[in-house]
């Protein structure tokens, strides 16, 4: 691009003449694609955006989406300078059109989001998150956070919003963001509650203490909140609100130790149905789901109805007897009455038939437990399988004409709780140690 078109094209930029870039690209059609090579350069959507060209900017926008990414010498994107320049209404219109540049990242990893975090646009912060949630994960060259740069600058307000966004997101994994993001560390190994205890701001320390931080966090230097707080107002505060010196906690098992450590046979088991529940596809996933849903809903039906029915209570007998009206042979058999709502199976043939039944149906359940999701509604879904269960196996011990039924079916009650919080403990001390949490602090890095 020879230096008059050059000079032409920014003087358009400056002017926010639109009939003059279409006189340039009319001379030379490829005279956006001829900047659009060079890693840095300041393209006419920097200019136009630094002076509040709005249709200027819209339509560079629309010509060559790319310019919207591109970085300026000085490390600036077309949103950074409008912020910059305080061009509201370029900023909101760069967002409308397109959403993820509220992530774009400029000099040292500051995005737009770190930009009004620092400087305390509360409405257009709510703007950003709105819609740009994953925003918030993003990192400064420093490991900073939004948070970190609004509490380093004192800017309570923004702080108020970021928090109170995080509170009541509910986009897909919120809830482990939430706690990260108000945990997340710096270069330094310091959260936001080592800032605002370091800078002795006992509003912010209130309200961080009111959320989801841990009191309990060590930065670099093996220090908690409580051991660099520097005035006696805030080393009250957190006292009472449960932190301790970085000296008094004990220091958890790194992911080095847990790996060096062996594992036994209970470990090697679940490690391998954790593995099988990780590699089975969602397709997969919903297909077993529904044969083993079927497979427990027909065992638990067979419990209710088994072959031949129960003995029945014959209420007209004054001598308090029971008359079997279910029998296969259609005979009436008197019984005592400790026998009402008894299968009326023998003993061997109902001891057989709940061994293999009740086998089918603990089998289907686990594998709904172990192939529903984790998290809170795999929670709440297992909690009524396991009543279920049990419900299932009471009411096999309760219709069994057998004493050897009523053992066995204990036995397997026992087997199956017993697998039930073994499987539930091993999976939440399997990801702890696996470093579950700092794999997602390095996936927002």
């Amino acid at each position: 691009m020879n230096m008059v078109m050059d000079k032409m094209l920014k003087t358009a930029a400056q002017e926010g003449d639109i009939n003059l870039l279409y006189t340039i690209i009319q001379e030379d059609p490829y005279v956006l694609e001829q900047l659009d090579v060079i890693p840095f350069v300041e393209t006419p959507l920097h200019i136009a955006a630094s002076l509040g060209h709005l249709h200027f900017a819209t339509e560079i926008m629309r010509l060559k989406p790319s310019f919207a990414w591109k970085l300026n010498q000085q490390g600036f994107s077309p949103i950074h300078l409008a912020l910059q320049h305080d061009q509201m209404r370029i900023v909101q219109r760069f967002v409308e059109i397109n959403k993820e540049l509220v992530r774009v990242k400029g000099r040292e990893g500051v995005t737009p989001l770190h930009f009004v975090s620092q400087y305390g646009n509360i409405d257009l912060l709510a703007n950003f998150l709105s819609n740009c949630p994953d925003s918030i994960e993003d990192v400064t060259i420093r490991g900073e956070t939004a948070l970190h740069i609004a509490v380093k600058h004192k800017q309570y307000e923004t702080l108020q919003v970021l928090i109170g966004w995080l509170k009541r997101t509910q986009h897909r994994g919120a809830m482990q963001i939430e706690k990260t993001i108000l945990n997340y560390k710096d270069e330094s190994g310091n959260t936001i509650l080592h800032i605002s205890a370091l800078l002795n701001d006992s509003q912010v320390l209130r309200l961080l203490i009111n959320s989801k931080v841990d009191l309990k966090a060590k930065n670099l230097g093996n220090l908690t909140a409580l051991d660099v707080a520097v005035s006696d107002e805030i080393k009250d505060k957190l006292v009472k609100a449960g932190a301790k010196r970085g000296s008094s906690i004990t220091t958890s098992p790194t992911l080095a130790h847990k790996l060096r450590s062996k594992t036994n046979i209970i470990d090697n088991i679940l490690i391998y149905i954790l593995r099988i529940r990780g590699d089975i596809s969602e397709e997969q996933r919903n297909a077993f789901l529904v044969v083993a849903a079927l497979v427990a809903t027909a065992t638990y039906q067979a419990v209710l109805s088994p072959p031949g029915g129960f003995f029945q209570a014959n209420a007209g007998d004054t001598n308090q007897n029971i008359q079997n009206t279910t029998s296969v042979n259609n005979t009436a058999t008197n019984v005592t009455q400790g026998n009402a709502g008894k299968s009326v199976m023998s003993e061997g043939d109902f001891f057989t038939l709940a061994i293999m039944n009740m086998l089918s149906f603990l089998v289907s359940a686990m594998t709904i437990y172990i192939l529903t999701p984790s998290g809170i509604v795999g929670k709440l879904l297992a909690s009524p399988m396991f009543w279920l269960a049990y419900c299932y196996i009471y009411s096999v011990m309760v219709i069994s004409p057998t004493s050897a039924s009523k053992l066995f079916s204990m036995i397997m009650l026992f087997v199956f709780i017993f697998f039930w919080i073994v499987h539930y403990t091993f999976s939440i001390v399997y990801r702890r140690a696996s470093g579950y949490a700092q794999n997602r602090e390095n996936q927002i890095m």
